[in-house]
């Protein structure tokens, strides 16, 4: 059943769920007809147990020693099985089961199912019982017998019942296991079959004690029972409610503590902070030397706890400079300096009663005064934070970090001494650097031994509110990560510039955003794309090199920021852009070569501040990889499509167009003409003058075909002196005079090679229609062909009765040198061969 559907086994867990339910409303049925035979006393002996079974249900306990439950649902089946026959048997579990809806309030199917297991366990118990009972001719006995005594064939008959019931209720569950799809699996196996034994062997073991007791003492026994479960019931409250209160006392006394684990998780799920190994170890070394000093207990805890939570604030820093390998830059230097402050207004809300806020806050405070936050000196900075800055410096020096290699302990030592008076208390620097010999001793005892353990520096933008760093941070993380790995998919250079424009406005206001391309000539750079208002004014504007603020920073490759945006508009002068108050620019440089700029205009603020200008220069580094490989993916593939002698689309971009051409038919529910243009005489043209001549002829000659096309008309060299046009929404009328239009212009045309010798061509077409003479790219193309291989051998035939010079295919008595060398005249051409719709002949075609 493991391999069923959900729907199927959803389907079937619904049906056993039913099954079941349906078995246990004929039990309860078959028990409530045995109960209207009972007298008025047993009717309320059945209520009274009843009652009894609905107090003791929620006092299911696992049993010390063993994995099994007591389960006060399987007691009372026994004992009213036994004293009081099929109706107790079933009646009593019912009442248990029930009264322990609430444990599964928010699974009423588990709860059906529970429920209907139990009655139909303790209905088949009740029958083996009784029929055990009558099978060894166990004697009647009534509840009231005053004998202690117990037969045989009673105990093998309660024996049976509890063994019946174990398998029945055991069947049960397997299947509803099966049924909801749970894996079955030793576990369950055990849960199902093994651990409910001892469970069972309990309750056997008191309902016979329970029986006996019942008819030593009779029915009364029960009046004492009835006020006990009461009693355990209202017991069992009060001591839940003590319990909740308890509880309660307990999270508010160790509320202080929760909030210092939960300021630390948050600092490790929001960055991969340094190791435990430079925290602890951190620790040993402040709080040796608080102890060294006989600071009070406050002090050393608040050395305990600043030396673990010192670096918090780093969650306010990005991981890209956290782990930079390189030199800070000043703007990156400054966001380092924020993550004292940051962790300090973190630590403030958890309200530590030692002074860990100020160890923390002040530990990169310098002896000199030239440290950070505050800039305090010598004894102003507190004695914690002077302590922990030494304990700090000195780890950090010992461990390897992304920008430098550990350095050894006698180089460390070195550093200390050198910055001692500057940088660290001159006592302290002494005190620490005599015991150091022991704090390693701890150090090595307790198995921080020191390894290449990633430290980072980090700089950030001041900002109070510490919860709005840590996310500012972690959004420039996530951003940073997506535009490097959308920019590693995008080939397409449009997409790249719309991408690159609207990443920048994630991190830096603007009006308009720019980006300038350079042009081949290394002279202008071109406006190729345009995000911002009245985009379109600026778009395709030209900046010389050096003109304006752009023009500088292209000539110059270095950045300019908060400018006069007039730099640049004083020599474009466009209209309505008055109000912008700054600029920003950047080159975009690819492989240590400019490929143009960027440039940003903004009226929102009055100058740009270092936090825009540091995220909009890491941007700009990795857009301009991005641009770089996409112009190179544009040149590849515009070469793919372009055909290299004539400049025209080639065969495969023809097959594109015609798809295309085909799609919008389809839709449009219109046709097109696909033309076929071979050139007359164009072998002649290369054996004379040479294949460079005719290359420069096919080249004109191309230009001249697609001047007489429309603008939306489509034409390619197919191959060797053939082209192919692609004519939508064109009649035969249209075709017909195209085509003429056509022959006429390359008939008249020739170049000179020499003086007065030009070469020249005729061409020769043949039309088919999409989709009257095919529907696929093949059958279209050898319509057309054949079409003008017809129009081929007419005009050939008009030439040889005209007259006309052969070689070049040109109307009129120009001499070009060539020579025909093949004669239509032994090739008659019957004028019924010419279908007027799948072959036009053109111009000499009279």
């Amino acid at each position: 059943m493991n391999d069923l559907v959900p729907k199927q086994r959803s389907r079937t867990r619904l049906f056993v769920v039913w099954t079941t339910g349906v078995l246990a409303s004929i039990a309860t049925l078959v028990a409530l007809v045995d109960a209207f035979r009972y007298s008025g006393n047993e009717v309320a002996v059945l209520v009274a147990a009843g009652f009894i079974a609905w107090m003791i249900a929620p006092f299911s306990f696992r049993i010390p020693g063993s994995d099994s439950e007591f389960s006060p649902a399987i007691l009372v089946s026994f004992c009213g099985t036994a004293m009081m026959g099929v109706a107790g048997g079933v009646l009593l579990p019912l009442v248990s089961a029930v009264a322990a809806a609430k444990d599964f309030r928010n699974e009423p199917e588990r709860w059906a199912a529970d429920v209907s297991g139990q009655v139909i366990a303790g209905f088949c118990g009740a029958l083996g019982y009784f029929t055990v009972s009558i099978l060894l001719n166990t004697p009647e006995l009534t509840v009231a017998a005053v004998r202690l005594s117990i037969p045989n064939s009673l105990m093998v008959a309660f024996c049976v019942m509890a063994a019946v019931h174990y398998i029945t209720a055991a069947t049960i569950n397997f299947i509803e296991i099966r049924s909801s799809g749970r894996k079955l699996d030793l576990n369950a196996f055990e849960q199902i079959f093994r651990r409910p034994i001892i469970g069972y062997v309990l309750c056997l073991g008191l309902a016979i004690s329970l029986f006996i007791v019942f008819r030593h003492f009779g029915i009364e026994f029960g009046l004492v029972l009835i006020p006990l479960a009461i009693g355990a019931n209202a017991a069992y409250k009060i001591h839940l409610r003590s319990l909740a209160g308890k509880t309660r006392e307990l999270m508010e006394a160790s509320r202080l503590h929760l909030a210092t684990v939960e300021a630390i998780a948050t600092a490790i799920d929001a960055r991969d902070q340094i190791g435990t190994g430079h925290v602890r170890r951190t620790q040993i070394y402040a709080v040796g030397m608080g102890r060294l000093l006989n600071l009070p207990p406050e002090e050393i805890d608040a050395l305990r706890m600043g030396a673990l939570l010192h670096d918090i604030g780093k969650l306010a820093v990005p991981d890209h400079i956290l782990n930079k390998p390189g030199r800070l830059t000043s703007a990156e230097m400054e966001k380092v300096k924020i993550h004292s402050s940051v962790g300090a207004s973190i630590l403030e809300k958890v309200g530590f009663q030692s002074p860990v806020v100020p160890t923390v806050k002040y530990h990169h405070e310098y002896w000199d005064g030239s440290g950070y936050p505050e800039g305090l000196r010598g004894s102003h900075i507190p004695l914690t934070a002077r302590i922990l800055s030494i304990a700090d410096s000195y780890d950090s020096l010992r461990g390897d970090r992304p920008y430098r290699s550990a350095i050894s302990r006698e180089d460390a030592c070195g550093v200390l001494r050198a910055c001692s008076g500057t940088r660290f208390d001159p006592r302290l620097v002494d005190l620490f650097l005599r015991n150091l010999p022991y704090f390693e001793a701890e150090i090595e005892s307790e198995g921080l031994a020191y390894e290449s353990l990633g430290v980072t520096d980090s700089a950030n933008i001041s900002n109070p509110n510490f919860v709005e760093q840590i996310k500012r941070a972690n959004r420039e993380v996530f951003t940073l990560y997506s535009l490097a790995r959308e920019f590693s998919a995008a080939l397409n250079l449009e997409e790249t510039l719309s991408l690159f424009a609207s990443k920048i406005s994630d991190f830096v206001p603007y009006d308009i955003c720019a980006i300038y391309l350079l042009e081949d000539s290394g002279e202008f750079a071109k406006a190729v794309y345009v995000a911002g208002r009245d985009a379109d004014s600026l778009m395709g504007r030209r900046i010389r090199i050096g003109e304006g603020a752009t023009g500088y920073v292209l000539k110059k490759q270095k950045p300019v920021e908060n400018v006069e945006p007039t730099l640049d508009f004083g020599f474009m002068r466009p209209d309505g852009y008055e109000n912008l108050r700054t600029l920003a620019s950047r080159p975009l440089i690819a492989d240590n070569k400019l490929i143009g700029a960027v440039t940003l205009y903004t009226s929102k603020i009055t100058n740009y501040q270092d936090e825009h200008i540091r995220l909009l220069d890491t941007v700009c580094r990795i857009a301009a990889d991005a641009i770089a490989k996409s112009q190179i993916h544009a040149v590849a593939a515009s070469h793919a499509l372009t055909d290299p002698i004539t400049g025209l689309p080639n065969a495969r971009s023809l097959h594109i167009q015609y798809e295309k051409e085909v799609q919008r038919a389809i839709r449009n529910g219109t046709e097109f003409q696909l033309l076929m243009l071979d050139l007359d005489g164009f072998k002649e043209v290369n054996d004379n003058f040479g294949h460079k001549v005719g290359d420069n002829l096919l080249t004109a000659i191309g230009q001249v075909i697609r001047g007489e096309l429309r603008e939306y008309d489509f034409l390619a060299r197919y191959a060797g002196d053939e082209f192919v046009a692609i004519i939508p929404g064109a009649d035969s009328e249209s075709i017909t005079d195209l085509c003429r239009r056509i022959e006429a212009a390359v008939n008249s045309f020739g170049i000179e090679v020499d003086t007065g010798v030009v070469a020249g061509v005729g061409v020769s077409i043949g039309a088919a229609s999409y989709p009257i003479h095919g529907e696929t790219f093949d059958q279209l193309v050898i319509s057309a062909d054949k079409a003008m291989y017809v129009t081929k051998a007419l005009h050939r035939r008009n030439r040889s009765r005209s007259g006309s010079p052969p070689d070049s295919g040109t109307s009129g008595g120009a001499d070009y040198g060539l020579s025909e060398t093949a004669d239509v005249a032994d090739e008659p051409i019957e004028a019924s061969a010419v279908n007027e719709r799948q072959i036009m002949a053109y111009g000499s075609l009279t």
